[in-house]
């Protein structure tokens, strides 16, 4: 083994260690430059790119390590960096660059080397002093320029490891910043849901009551509006509550078997007012069948899900409701479609995500607090089911959702 190639391989097996951190290494290499290429003085500067300097990491003089100079100074080690080729500095030259490399020297040459990867610039190797005190060989520049081409991989492996770990760092501290506003903001939420339970409540038994009043045609038609929308409120408030808690793992689900059938209807007639109204027609098809599922909380996907294709429906149009039972998938599949303008290909995974709204005359629909298709998603999902919008071939969106008749591994 050559000597070139015998301190190549220490450098290596140096920057490849480890135990110790990559300023130790750079001194480590320092050491061994200089008695590989015999000069009393080396050193290695590295760019800053936070505040466009060269640093001082390694040096046979630890006197100046942390020694920084801007990358705008007059230096001899920006000179080698502007120029992209070593640098040779004698008495005449030097003087040049007082007063900032006007220090401790013992002999009048120098070379500064620029170490490059893949054409991006890293820093620079300072080399002075010779132990005889003459000017560098063309050896010792060819040996010096040779181990900074090997040395420059590893500098731009560590200066590139170094930036990722600060970018993740900082995308670490950014995700816990958003994660505690997303915190506060459920929490805000919460709280201010949870004091409108209430005053709701309140409203409906009014409302309730003046229905056992004599009332106008008129007056009966303006009670009805309120109650309907009261109660829309009040599945709202609902939806936010039980959203939280079905996240935080809060809400059992209480199972029983339930005339799937039955329930659908009920919730159906729960909604005629709405339906009159509006003068859409819902057409059901179906039968009885009995599924081990809890009862309200599929009640109310079904009525968020009928509430959803009302809202996105013509006055005058269709609604098509259809349960079907599966016993090859042994599931029953329950599905509400509508003639709006159904949506877009690209939204039919996000439309499910708590708080999305698709809004403006340019989209194509939109949601109330964007949480009723979320509750829809976790409730389902909570039963060992699957939901999901497709095109309908009335040009709408049909919601599918079901309810497998036997539970999967790991759900309760």
């Amino acid at each position: 083994m050559s000597y070139d190639l015998c301190e190549k391989y220490k450098i290596g097996k140096t920057l490849l260690r480890q135990d110790i951190s990559f300023d130790e290494k750079l001194q480590d290499v320092v050491n061994i430059l200089a008695k590989c290429l015999r000069v009393k003085r080396c050193s290695i500067m590295i760019i800053n790119p936070d505040d466009l300097t060269l640093e001082v990491k390694a040096a046979t003089n630890h006197e100046i390590i942390g020694l920084k100079r801007k990358l705008c100074d007059v230096t001899i080690s920006t000179r080698a960096l502007i120029d992209d080729t070593p640098f040779y500095s004698d008495e005449k030259r030097r003087s040049f660059f007082t007063p900032l490399d006007s220090s401790q020297y013992s002999s009048e040459f120098s070379v500064s080397i620029p170490i490059k990867y893949l054409d991006k610039k890293l820093g620079v190797i300072n080399l002075t002093d010779s132990e005889d005190g003459k000017s560098f060989t063309k050896k010792q520049e060819a040996t010096a320029i040779d181990i900074v081409e090997h040395l420059a991989p590893y500098i731009y492996a560590a200066q590139t490891k170094d930036v990722l770990e600060r970018k993740v760092r900082k995308l670490e501290e950014t995700n816990k910043r958003l994660m505690k506003l997303d915190e506060l903001r459920t929490n805000l939420v919460g709280f201010i849901v949870h004091d409108l339970k209430g005053p709701i409540t309140t409203i409906m038994a009014n409302l309730d009551m003046l229905n056992y009043e004599p009332l106008t045609p008129q007056q009966f038609e303006y009670v009805n509006l309120a109650t309907e929308d009261v109660y829309k409120m009040q599945n709202m408030v609902m939806n936010i509550l039980d959203v939280l808690k079905l996240e935080e793992g809060k809400i059992m689900i209480y199972r029983e078997e339930t005339d799937i059938y039955t329930l659908v209807k009920r919730e159906i007639t729960s909604l005629k007012n709405v339906l009159s109204r509006r003068n859409i027609e819902l057409a059901f098809e179906g039968s009885s069948h009995i599924c081990y599922i809890d009862e309200n909380l599929i009640g109310r996907v079904v009525t968020n899900l009928l509430r959803n294709a009302i809202e996105h429906s013509p006055d005058g149009g269709k609604i098509r409701l259809n349960i079907q039972y599966h016993d090859s998938q042994k599931e029953t599949r329950v599905s509400i479609a509508d003639q709006g303008k159904g949506v877009p290909d690209d939204l039919k995974e996000k439309i499910f995500d708590k708080f999305f709204q698709v809004e403006g005359e340019t989209k194509q629909r939109k949601t109330s607090t964007g949480l009723g298709l979320t509750f829809c998603k976790l409730v389902v999902n909570a039963h060992g089911g699957d939901i999901w919008v497709e095109d309908s071939e009335d040009r709408g969106a049909r919601f599918v959702f079901t309810l497998p008749e036997t539970l999967k591994e790991g759900i309760h």
